[in-house]
């Protein structure tokens, strides 16, 4: 059966869901929260904003690799189960340099949801789709999980359907049927 992952990025961590079926026959195959850093490093783009821009990129090369190895380790079991990957992020963009990322306060926080949105695509390893938030509607779907079952497991069950359903028989991701509000049926 054809299966698909749903990541909802967070600072340092992120809610994945394994799905297969579609919304009227749905089924959960793997409910996970990812922790990728520990909480002294989870906001590193605030404390990377205390230091020099040498030795900030220098600090922040080091928990980019801490967070990807265990980004990979983690997923390591839910890319066995899943082929097409939506990663949800609130709005697209990157970091064009060290400087104007720390600029502002505001900017520290689209630098580290850019910084965790790479880490978990670049973990994957697979071609990933990047889903606003806004563009789902999670509101037909039930609870259909155990603990933890929130509105970040919701998003991210309701990207991997849309994923699975915009997959060919090969896991490209391409155009699938989807409802009028763009949900896959």
């Amino acid at each position: 059966m054809p299966r698909a992952i749903g990541i909802s990025v967070h600072t340092g961590w992120g809610a994945c869901i394994v799905v297969g079926g579609s919304l009227q026959k749905p089924e959960i195959v793997a409910n996970q929260v990812i922790e990728l850093l520990p909480e002294r490093e989870r906001f590193c783009y605030h404390r990377a904003a205390t230091m020099t821009s040498d030795a900030a990129r220098e600090w922040l090369a080091g928990v980019r690799a801490m967070a990807l190895a265990r980004a990979r380790i983690e997923l390591s079991p839910l890319l066995r189960q899943g082929a097409a990957i939506s990663v949800l992020v609130a709005r697209e963009g990157d970091v064009s340099d060290f400087a104007t990322a720390v600029s502002t306060h505001l900017r520290i926080h689209s630098a580290e949801g850019f910084f965790y949105r790479d880490i978990f695509r670049d973990a994957c390893q697979l071609p990933c789709r990047v889903v606003a938030p806004s563009s789902l509607d999670i509101t037909r779907i039930p609870k259909l999980a155990t603990k933890p079952w929130a509105r970040d497991q919701k998003l991210a069950a309701a990207a991997a359907w849309r994923a699975l359903h915009a997959s060919d028989s090969k896991g490209r991701i391409g155009e699938g049927r989807v409802d009028s509000d763009g949900n896959p049926c």
